[in-house]
C-alpha cells in the first residue's frame, strides 16, 4: 500500500490551464482586462509558471502606465528574460484567439483562485502532517498555527460567501480572541503601522533595537515588555548589509546577547510593493512559518510610484494590508516625515506629519514618529495608537565602547503647559496669598497690566476668583479666591 508521501508525489497538483488561458486571453481583448485581472488575482494563484510570467508583465506594464498589448507585453516580457520560455508572441496570439468567443472573466477568476486555494491546503496539510511527527512542539501550538494559516487560505479562496450581518448580541456571546501585544502597548499583533521621522534622525537604527528585542523576548528599553521570542522579518532596501551587520552586532554586544535564530532580513533585492515578484523572497519565508513582525526599510524604496497620489499609495497600503489579513503578521514601515515649511512653524503631530497623503496617518493601526532633541542621538518617541494611550518618551544613544552601543530609555516626556495656563496658575498662586489689586499682581508676577486683567476675567467666569471694591480706594478692584471671600476683614 503506498504511503501518503508517495500518493502526494504522485498526483498533480490541482489546477485549470484552461481557465488560466482565459482570463489572460481575455484581459489582452480587453482594455479594461488588465485591470480587472490585477486586482482580482495574484502572480501565485497562476499554476502555469509562462502564466505567472505573464501575468507580472501585465502588471509591470500597469504599474508604469502604459498600454497592455500585443506590442508592449512581448518587449516586457523580453526585458525580463522570460519571453522565449512563455513560447514567444506566438503564444500570446494563441491566447487572445482562444479567447475571441469568451466572455465570463470573473467565473475564470473565481475557478482560478479555487485550485490556488485547493494547492495551498494542500501544502499547510502537509506542513502540519510534518510539524506533528517531528514533535517539537506543543499540539496547542499546532493547532493554533494551522487553524490561522487555514482562515488566511479562507479569506483568500475564490467564490467565498458573502457575509451576513448579525446581531450584536452573537458577538457579545462568542467574542473573537483578543488580540496580543507583540510588545506592550506599542505593536499590536496583526496591526499595521510606520516608524516615521526625518532623514538621518535614526529611526532605522531604533527599529533594528526593536527587531532584536523582539527575537531575543527581551523587553525592549528595558520598559517595553515583549510578549515571547518572536519571528521577525527586516526588509531593508536602504542601507548596506555592512551596515546591517555593524549595526547589529554592536546592539547585541551591549544586550550581551547572541544573534537571533527567528530573524530574518533581505538587503538590497529590489523588493518593491508594487512588483508582486519581488516580493518572492519575503512571501516565501511566510509561507514557510509564522511570522509575527515584518519591518521595510524605507517607504520610497519599496515601490516605483508618485508618494502625492493617493490612488497609487492606496493599492500599496492594501498590499500591505493582504499581507497581514493572509499571513498574520504585523507590518511596521519606515517613512520620512515632510520637510518643515518656511511660511512658519508646522503644528501637525505624529502621522500628521507623514510625507504623503493624508491617509498614510489614517492607515496605521500602531505606529511610532521620532522627533531629534538639540543633544545628539537623544530622540523623543511619540506613540500613536488605536488600542493603547502611550505618553511620549524620551531615549537616547549611548556608547559603550568601539564595539558596543544601546538605545536607553529616558522616561515620559512631561505634558507641555501652555502660556496662558501658566499664567493663570501664577495668578492662583499669588492670590492664595493674599487678596491683591492688579498692580499688586503685576509687581509679583511680573506680568503686563493687560494680560493678567485677561486672565482674571476668564478665571473670574469659571468661577476659581472674584473682586471686590478696595476699601478707601475708589475704583479699584481687590482680586481674591473665591473661598477666601469669607476671610475678609471687612
Amino acid at each position: 500500500m503506498p504511503t501518503l508521501a508517495d500518493w502526494l508525489t504522485s498526483r498533480i497538483p490541482p489546477n485549470s490551464l484552461e481557465a488560466e488561458r482565459a482570463v489572460l486571453g481575455v484581459a489582452l481583448l480587453d482594455r479594461a482586462g488588465p485591470a480587472a485581472l490585477c486586482r482580482t488575482l495574484r502572480a501565485e494563484d497562476f499554476y502555469a509558471e509562462k502564466h505567472r510570467h505573464i501575468y507580472a508583465g501585465i502588471a509591470a506594464l500597469l504599474t508604469a502606465q502604459s498600454a497592455v498589448d500585443l506590442l508592449t507585453l512581448p518587449e516586457t516580457l523580453r526585458q525580463q528574460g522570460h519571453l522565449e520560455e512563455i513560447g514567444g508572441p506566438a503564444y500570446l496570439g494563441q491566447l487572445i484567439e482562444e479567447a475571441a468567443l469568451l466572455t465570463a472573466m470573473p467565473d475564470y477568476c473565481r475557478l482560478i483562485q479555487d485550485k490556488a486555494a485547493l494547492r495551498e491546503l494542500i501544502r499547510l496539510s502537509t506542513e502540519t502532517v510534518q510539524r506533528a511527527y517531528e514533535n517539537g512542539q506543543p499540539a496547542s501550538e499546532i493547532a493554533g498555527q494551522a487553524t490561522t494559516a487555514l482562515a488566511a487560505v479562507m479569506r483568500s479562496a475564490g467564490g467565498r460567501p458573502r457575509p451576513a450581518m448579525r446581531p450584536l448580541a452573537d458577538l457579545l456571546a462568542t467574542p473573537p480572541a483578543r488580540p496580543v501585544w507583540l510588545v506592550e502597548s506599542l505593536i499590536l499583533q496583526g496591526a499595521n503601522g510606520w516608524i516615521g521621522a526625518g532623514a538621518k534622525v535614526g529611526k532605522s537604527l531604533l527599529a533594528l533595537d526593536l527587531l532584536l528585542a523582539c527575537a531575543l523576548g527581551q523587553p525592549w528599553l528595558d520598559t517595553f515588555a515583549v510578549a515571547r521570542p518572536l519571528t521577525v522579518a527586516f526588509v531593508e532596501e536602504e542601507d548596506s548589509a555592512w551596515r546591517v551587520y555593524e549595526r547589529a552586532t554592536r546592539l547585541l554586544a551591549a544586550r550581551g546577547a547572541p544573534m537571533p535564530t527567528a530573524f530574518f532580513l533581505t538587503v538590497r533585492t529590489g523588493v518593491q510593493l508594487d512588483q508582486e515578484a519581488s516580493l518572492g523572497p519575503l512571501l516565501d519565508l511566510l509561507r514557510s512559518r509564522p511570522v509575527d513582525l515584518v519591518f521595510w526599510d524605507v517607504f520610497n524604496r519599496l515601490h516605483t510610484l508618485d508618494e502625492k497620489r493617493p490612488d497609487q499609495m492606496l493599492p500599496l497600503l492594501k498590499r500591505v494590508d493582504r499581507l497581514r489579513d493572509e499571513y498574520g503578521c504585523a507590518n511596521l514601515i519606515a517613512h520620512h516625515a515632510r520637510k518643515p515649511g518656511v511660511s512658519g512653524p508646522d503644528l501637525a503631530s505624529g502621522g500628521q506629519q507623514l510625507r504623503g497623503p493624508s491617509e498614510f496617518w489614517g492607515w496605521a493601526e500602531n505606529s511610532l514618529y521620532l522627533k531629534p532633541l538639540k543633544t545628539k542621538g537623544a530622540l523623543i518617541v511619540e506613540p500613536e495608537s488605536k488600542d493603547a494611550l502611550v505618553a511620549p518618551f524620551k531615549v537616547h544613544l549611548e556608547d559603550l565602547g568601539p564595539d558596543s552601543r544601546r538605545w536607553v530609555y529616558d522616561g515620559e516626556v512631561a505634558a507641555r503647559v501652555s502660556d496662558g495656563e501658566a499664567t493663570r496658575t501664577l495668578i492662583l498662586d499669588a492670590l492664595a496669598l493674599n487678596p491683591m489689586t492688579v498692580g499688586q499682581l503685576v509687581d509679583h508676577t511680573k506680568k503686563t497690566d493687560r494680560t493678567l486683567k485677561k486672565h482674571l476675567g476668564a478665571l473670574e467666569e469659571d468661577g476659581a476668583v472674584e473682586a471686590t471694591k478696595e476699601p478707601g480706594r475708589a475704583g479699584r478692584k481687590l482680586w481674591m479666591l473665591r473661598s477666601k471671600t469669607e476671610e475678609l476683614p471687612f
